[in-house]
């Protein structure tokens, strides 16, 4: 490495995690819920650094929602503090169902009359994570 004779360098290698991809001092976790879950909300627990943590999900959530738990992430060098852990809200469509999940799944079809309508509001995964 450059630099003037003397100076002393030290190279930092960042292993990929199994959970998490990182940005910066913060890290990105992917959630699958189920649609019961996204539906009528829940508090799940949630991997981090150090262990878990319990995260509320909010009633109606919806895929691609980013949910930020602070002071989850990474340690800030030089510095106290850490960065933030970003969860990305991914809700699970079921390949198989049972009869009795079919047919529970068909009275809630009835119950909603017709599928939902795109919002032009909408904004993608990487617009809002961007803000």
């Amino acid at each position: 490495m450059g630099g003037p004779p003397g100076d002393l360098y030290i190279a930092i290698e960042v292993q990929q995690h199994t959970y998490f991809d990182r940005n910066g001092f913060n890290l990105l976790y992917e959630l699958p819920l189920n649609f019961s879950q996204a539906a009528l909300g829940d508090t799940v627990d949630v991997p981090t650094l150090d262990g878990t943590t319990p995260v509320r999900i909010p009633t109606g959530i919806q895929s691609g929602t980013i949910l930020r738990v602070k002071g989850e992430g990474v340690p800030y060098l030089q510095r106290k503090g850490r960065g933030d852990l970003l969860i990305s809200v991914r809700v699970v469509t079921p390949t198989s169902l049972t009869s009795d999940q079919l047919q529970l799944f068909e009275q809630l079809s009835a119950q909603l009359n017709s599928p939902p309508k795109p919002n032009e509001n909408d904004e993608s995964w990487f617009n809002r994570f961007k803000r």
